[in-house]
């Protein structure tokens, strides 16, 4: 009983832990995705299967759709904007930030070109890499030669950009199998007012975008790349009165997702390893007492440094990982280990000091039975445990 009620307990503590994760500020800014054209080249199958996307926002209504699209072909600035990653390295999730280098080119109309040319600017003196990290590369766009007028009227430009980025975005609930998006966020610097949502709006360039040959991390899988414009309404009006400040917001963005089979081999393996001699501990023979209370404790020291070793890898989380969760279990399961140890060895104790008869054979009966079912209790706890674990975890946002 004794055993149950620790195990009851237990569960109920690692549930109402759960409970305490921080829900997400509702006064914070958030991103909406616009009427223009975006892309993904992860397939909506694959989407669907996984359970994740690289948008960062609902759709909108078709309602909403109409409007959006009709106040961007009115804006006074359009700049078609495409992004082209040639090198993405360095991914640290520890922090988590990435590098990457690569080309960005922008394309605007005779009225913006006017507004830089009164002002004295070029546009990469208005356009800034938001996510983009201190480090010691030069910051923001660099660019490739001076703009170019088309024979359509526009003007071209071609820049480069180098740098580390943070990441907005992993599915770190789902760890060790983990999609994380590595974005480049282009937004306005708009420090006189002219360049707000209803004012400036950024076109991607679905068509030329795209990534480079060398734009692969070693040990992850490319699982592609998507380019999108949002709506960023802030949640503050930086001080001059009015309405919160809304800009347009470029997210080109790649995809990359563990290996669920090397997530196994490298993560799982050795703590099934491990939990097979909690499996075992009853099969040592019952006059071995200390080599049976041994295992537990050796067990759960393995568990701590085997856990410790893979959370390194990640940030601070407000909350258990898939993986944090199946160490739980294996927390419990070796704790019911050592008490059932414990219980059994004074159960053996009094035993040996019983005489001949049929409460001897009765008791040696049942102690002889939980060391059969023990292997068998394990295997099937953990598995509904560590099923439940997976099927509760929230959906992927």
């Amino acid at each position: 009983m004794a055993a149950v009620a620790l195990l009851l307990a237990a569960m109920l503590a690692v549930s109402g832990i759960s409970q305490l994760d921080l829900q997400r500020d509702a006064d914070a800014d958030r991103l909406q995705l616009s009427a223009l054209p975006h892309r993904s080249s992860i397939r909506l199958e694959q989407q669907r299967r996984d359970g994740w996307s690289s948008l960062r926002s609902d759709r909108m209504s078709e309602r909403e759709l109409q409007q959006d699209a009709e106040n961007a072909a009115a804006a006074t600035y359009r700049v078609t904007v495409g992004v082209y990653a040639t090198n993405t390295y360095d991914l640290d999730l520890s922090v988590p930030s990435f590098a990457s280098n690569g080309y960005i080119w922008l394309r605007w109309q005779e009225p913006l070109q006017r507004y830089l040319e009164q002002q004295q600017l070029g546009l990469e003196d208005r356009v800034i890499l938001l996510n983009q990290l201190l480090s010691d590369a030069d910051p923001g766009l660099k660019p490739i030669g001076d703009p170019e007028r088309l024979d359509d009227g526009s003007y071209y430009q071609l820049f480069s950009y180098l740098g580390r980025f943070y990441i907005d975005r992993a599915s770190f609930r789902r760890f060790p199998f983990t999609t994380v998006s590595l974005p480049l966020v282009l937004e306005a610097d708009d420090v006189d007012g002219v360049f707000e949502y209803a004012n400036l709006r950024f076109v991607p360039d679905v068509k030329n975008s795209g990534v480079g040959l060398f734009s692969g991390i070693i040990g992850w899988l490319k699982r592609g790349w998507s380019i999108a414009e949002y709506r960023h309404q802030y949640a503050t009006n930086f001080g001059l009165g009015g309405p919160a400040a809304a800009y347009s917001t470029l997210v080109y963005d790649i995809a990359f997702g563990t290996s669920s089979w090397s997530a196994f081999w490298r993560l799982i393996l050795p703590l099934l390893v491990v939990m097979a001699m909690v499996l075992l501990v009853f099969k040592v023979r019952a006059d071995e007492q200390d080599a049976r209370a041994g295992i537990p404790v050796t067990v759960l020291l393995t568990l701590v440094f085997l856990q410790q070793t893979y959370r390194d890898e990640l940030p601070q989380l407000p909350f258990l990982t898939f993986l944090d969760q199946v160490y739980v279990v294996a927390y419990v399961v070796t704790l019911l280990a050592f008490v059932l140890v414990i219980w059994i060895g004074r159960r053996y104790n009094e035993l040996e000091a019983m005489p001949e008869g049929p409460q001897r054979q009765a008791l040696a009966h049942r102690l002889h039975t939980l060391d059969e079912l023990w292997p068998l209790s394990v295997v099937g706890f953990t598995t509904v445990s560590v099923v439940l674990c997976w099927l509760t975890l929230p959906p992927l946002s």
